[in-house]
């Protein structure tokens, strides 16, 4: 679309003397748009697609997805949040600028395309987004830990004494939670040494095996990164800062496979007392998914609120779920584990139909499994 038709079209779209073409022509618009920061964030290294294949739809859909909320109208058929956005800046505009009203449209789709990133991104998968979340609070809470992002991607580092002071007089300009990127011209020579931006990355592995020397239990999140940053911290070989998500995957897989290697230690020579915790282990399991089945039948079945043909595939699912967990395997999010006993089941069906029960019942199943592996530890 040329861009010099929007001081005409965006006035129509706000104030309703629009036809059903320029509609069409708007919304069009306003996918490219999205689909091209879409494309961008991939580029970069994130992960968006959910099936990842490239040739799939799913990228021009998710697009839409995105966008979706700014075409809300209220009782007057106006579209709600376009006419808040742009009615100001029309109004006090006889002749509305195009490349101004361009800009303004990037900001708004690209602003409201992250917003919904980050929704589905919690909906796929509601622990991790937690992890991320505590994690983010950690480190502002903390004076000796702080962030910064390049190239879409976010890394935590642990500030020298130089850094703290600076940050204590605002002269510094990483902060947790700025959505604006920090470069690497923000830090001076002397803090691209001590960060050692040119070395490579920790490989993951590397990092995990020298972090579980280190590991306790009981560690606070904060005390947990600074643990991780310690092992890079000590080996000049690679980059002093590690990435946001892949301390949060250390933490997320770390707790439950250091308990479940606990228990199984020495496999070869069991002894009876490791016969009993494993039996125990999977004793719990099934009280757990007593409970479950119960629960289903009691509150969803029964009332009717679900089917009783649904209320079985839930409590099938949740047992792979609790299988996953007991056995360390990789976690899937609750949608994958659902879909593979309703193979229609598509993101935008499961936010509306399945999400609120099924997230509901699969909180108190990992509820109830830990607090029966408490009583046994």
């Amino acid at each position: 679309m040329d861009s010099k038709k929007l001081s005409s079209l965006i006035p129509k779209i706000v104030h309703g003397g629009y036809t059903q073409g320029e509609l069409v022509e708007f919304i069009n618009l306003v996918q490219k748009i999205s689909l091209s920061y879409l494309k961008y964030q991939e580029v970069i290294g994130k992960h968006i697609r959910w099936e990842r294949r490239r040739k799939s739809g799913e990228l021009d859909d998710l697009a839409i997805d995105c966008v979706a909320g700014l075409f809300m109208r209220n009782d007057n058929n106006e579209f709600v949040q376009l006419r808040r956005y742009f009615g100001p800046y029309i109004e006090s505009n006889a002749a509305p600028n195009d490349v101004e009203l361009l800009i303004m449209l990037r900001r708004l789709v690209i602003k409201k395309t992250k917003q919904e990133l980050s929704r589905i991104f919690k909906e796929r998968d509601p622990e991790g987004a937690k992890i991320i979340r505590n994690i983010r609070v950690a480190v502002k809470n903390a004076t000796d830990l702080a962030t910064f992002r390049e190239m879409g991607r976010e890394y935590i580092y642990l500030r020298n004494g130089r850094m703290m002071r600076a940050a204590a007089h605002h002269e510094h300009a990483p902060v947790c939670g700025v959505e604006a990127p920090a470069g690497v011209a923000e830090f001076s020579h002397e803090e691209l040494n001590y960060l050692r931006k040119a070395k490579p990355t920790i490989p993951e592995k590397s990092l995990k095996q020298n972090y579980l020397e280190l590991y306790a239990p009981k560690d606070h999140v904060s005390t947990t990164i600074r643990k991780m940053l310690s092992v890079v911290g000590g080996d000049e070989r690679f980059q002093n800062f590690l990435p946001t998500d892949v301390v949060a995957r250390l933490i997320r897989h770390t707790n439950l496979e250091v308990v479940r290697n606990r228990l199984i230690a020495q496999i070869e020579d069991v002894s009876p007392l490791d016969y009993v915790r494993l039996k125990e282990i999977e004793r719990a399991k099934q009280k757990v998914l007593q409970r479950v089945r119960q629960k289903i039948q009691n509150q969803y079945v029964a009332s009717s609120k679900i089917a009783p043909e649904k209320g079985e595939i839930y409590y099938r699912t949740l047992a792979d779920v609790l299988e996953d967990i007991t056995h360390s395997k990789k976690i899937e999010s609750y949608f994958r584990h659902l879909r593979k006993y309703m193979p229609d089941l598509t993101q935008r069906r499961y936010r509306q139909e399945e999400r609120t029960i099924f997230e509901y019942l699969g909180k108190l199943t990992k509820k109830w499994f830990r607090e029966y592996l408490k009583d046994l530890l």
